[in-house]
């Protein structure tokens, strides 16, 4: 049994997707500003944080962005700068530092 399935309007499904395409078309620009404020490294770096911490990414993002546009931060900005950015939005975060602990195994042969 299956229950009533709610009916979406023509105009209520052409405002979504009007709305879909202004978030993708600010998310351009965004990323076309950021590849003329970063050096090649930070931009890695930011993309690589944002497949594990999406918002945390885009909050550095918008920070550099407000920092280039203020004039605290010269173009283009390198890696060491994203690196302690990252690392002050982390110590904001909950209050609690996470800690990584990468345990390797040992197996016979191995020299190290």
């Amino acid at each position: 049994m299956s229950g009533p399935t709610p009916q979406i309007s023509a105009a209520d499904a052409q405002k979504a997707q009007q709305q879909m395409e202004q978030q993708a078309k600010q998310e351009e620009q965004i990323d076309g500003m950021l590849r003329g404020c970063l050096s090649a490294e930070a931009r890695d770096r930011l993309k690589r944080i944002e497949v594990v911490k999406p918002e945390r990414a885009r909050e550095v993002e918008i920070q550099i962005l407000n920092a280039v546009r203020a004039g605290r931060l010269q173009p283009p900005v390198s890696d060491d700068i994203v690196r302690e950015m990252l690392t002050n939005i982390s110590g904001q975060g909950s209050g609690s530092s996470q800690k990584i602990t990468v345990l390797r195994k040992v197996q016979d042969g191995d020299d190290w």
